[in-house]
């Protein structure tokens, strides 16, 4: 004996709410999401106050560095979180602040200079870190940076331009921050993949020329 049509119409409308997500699941799955991008909007905002603060606070300083000689320049000491260099890569559009450390905390609010390397512009090996998302998302485009594409840093040093020597992908045990070095070498890193994940995706640049501040 068949079913009939109503029957057939029930079963099936049956079938339909038992494939269907609980709804509170499917809010629960919304309000995470929403939760996050909040937290990564607000984050970058953050961020993007803290550098216009940094900004202030780096054109104070420039206008010091101007004043002093060679000498003077290159002996500065910084303390976390002073800003240290304003660094631009057109290429990518990126443009920010740098500040001194790479503890969590100061990361919040700039890419990361790693105190024991040297001041970017000058003889060395100047290391810098940014988070890729979030917190500004200042090194978000670092994996798009490619060989000959031209770095701007302004410091106590003065004006130098680098050049992109290389674009590596290492796994943390390959990662190399030796800060000597006869060149003027400037190495960007973040984490290599947007969230999560141990590699390092590494840029090095060597200066191409100089100007004074």
């Amino acid at each position: 004996m068949s079913a009939s049509p109503a029957a057939i119409r029930v079963l099936a409308a049956r079938r339909a709410r038992r494939s269907r997500p609980p709804k509170a699941l499917v809010i629960g799955a919304l309000s995470v999401v929403a939760l996050l991008l909040l937290t990564f909007l607000g984050s970058n905002l953050l961020a993007s106050i803290n550098q216009w603060r940094l900004g202030e606070r780096f054109d104070a300083a420039a206008d010091h560095w101007a004043r002093l000689d060679p000498v003077a320049r290159s002996s500065i000491t910084y303390s976390p979180g002073d800003p240290v260099a304003h660094l631009s890569i057109p290429s990518i559009g990126f443009d920010a602040i740098v500040v001194e450390g790479a503890t969590p905390a100061i990361m919040r609010k700039g890419p990361g200079h790693l105190p024991a390397s040297a001041t970017p512009g000058e003889n060395g090996v100047a290391i810098i870190t940014a988070n890729r998302l979030g917190f500004g998302s200042f090194f978000l485009r670092l994996d798009r940076l490619s060989q000959g594409d031209r770095i701007v840093v302004l410091s106590a040093i003065g004006t130098t331009t680098y050049e992109v020597d290389s674009v590596r992908v290492v796994p943390p045990e390959e990662m190399d921050l030796a800060v000597d070095s006869p060149q003027r070498v400037l190495v960007l890193f973040g984490s290599s993949r947007l969230w999560g994940g141990s590699d390092r995706i590494v840029v090095r640049a060597l200066a191409v020329e100089d100007g004074s501040a």
